[in-house]
């Protein structure tokens, strides 16, 4: 099983990022408000392993 640490976890952030400005320059936004649901719950994941 992987380890999720915070790079893992920052490059996940990372990819998720660049996937939603693709979804919203082709003008799909079902697919960019399920993306920033989940970065949202990454970027919890994130505080709590930082603290």
């Amino acid at each position: 099983m992987k380890s999720i640490d915070i790079s893992y976890i920052k490059k996940k952030i990372n990819k998720l990022n660049k996937k939603i400005h693709r979804a919203e320059e082709q003008g799909d936004e079902n697919k960019s408000w399920w993306r920033k649901m989940k970065l949202k719950k990454l970027k919890s994941k994130l505080n709590q392993l930082k603290f």
